[in-house]
């Protein structure tokens, strides 16, 4: 049996007011441990590379006689451009999650995602040595794209695999953190999204539209919580995404009672670990 796990951090940065309801700001992010695929990290412009040869323009072509044709001397010189691909064969990988920004909360409500840009100043980011002590990841996205690429056997006949989520406590920026203030329960709601491909087509290969699970992670009882959960021979391989970008798709719960008698507006986050467990793939002889 071969499983492949990573491990990705999300970052849920919440402002929360215990009088009024300032702006809050949730982050999701992923570790160093996530196997997250880039083709390139050169700008669109630099990613295809185009070098031309130019005429000099210093140089003046002879004035044709009107009985004459004369052809202008062309550059010899052939534009060359570069394709890059990354080209995966019997992996199965996690390659993005989402930032969730929820907005303004306060505690004791229930928010909606608002959008998926968060800010991470005053947390400490993640970068790959510092996990235990990290309140922020630094891979999440801004689109809400939860991804994964699976390129096991045949794409018609893929093994299945599970990715989960587990999410610590809300905790404030380092600042808030050395001044005595206490970190906080969450429970991340996550909504049933349509599993799709690079056509943005729905990854069943059954007739029935395949979704992500109804998740719910609790920081309180340290749950972990199925998003993907796709069994043998249910789905086509290759990429297989759901994207969490609408208000509808994620919510943020703060259970208990604010301390409404004290004037406060602090920004919390949590960090979320994903974990991808791969199904044995069946091989024959």
């Amino acid at each position: 049996m071969k499983i492949f796990k990573n491990i990705v951090r999300l970052l849920v940065l919440t402002s929360l007011s215990l009088s009024f309801t300032p702006l809050t700001t949730a982050k999701a992010v992923t570790s160093s441990p996530i196997q997250v695929k880039n083709s390139t990290t050169a700008t669109a412009s630099k990613s295809l590379a185009v070098t031309y040869s130019a005429l000099d323009t210093s140089n003046t072509l002879p004035a044709a006689a009107s009985d004459t044709t004369t052809t202008a001397a062309s550059d010899s010189t052939n534009p060359t451009s570069t394709v890059s691909v990354t080209v995966l064969s019997g992996i199965l990988t996690l390659e993005a999650v989402p930032d969730f920004n929820f907005g303004t909360m306060t505690v004791g409500s229930i928010g909606k995602l608002k959008s998926n840009t968060v800010d991470t100043t005053g947390f400490t980011v993640d970068d790959g040595t510092n996990t235990a002590s990290a309140t922020a990841g630094r891979d999440g996205n801004t689109t809400g794209l939860l991804s994964v690429i699976d390129s096991r056997n045949s794409l018609k006949d893929m093994p299945g695999f599970t990715l989960s989520a587990k999410m610590g406590q809300l905790k404030p920026t380092n600042t808030n953190a050395a001044n005595g203030d206490a970190s906080l329960n969450a429970i991340l709601h996550l909504n049933p999204m349509p599993l799709l491909d690079e056509n943005n087509n729905n990854v069943s290969v059954t007739g029935t539209d395949l979704k992500t699970d109804k998740a719910s992670v609790n920081s309180e009882t340290g749950n972990s919580a199925a998003v993907m959960n796709l069994t043998a021979g249910s789905y086509k391989g290759g990429l297989i995404k759901a994207n969490f970008n609408t208000a509808d798709s994620a919510s943020l719960e703060i259970p208990g009672n604010g301390d409404n008698i004290k004037t406060s507006a602090k920004n919390m986050n949590a960090v979320v670990t994903w974990t991808l467990n791969a199904a044995p793939a069946v091989t024959t002889n």
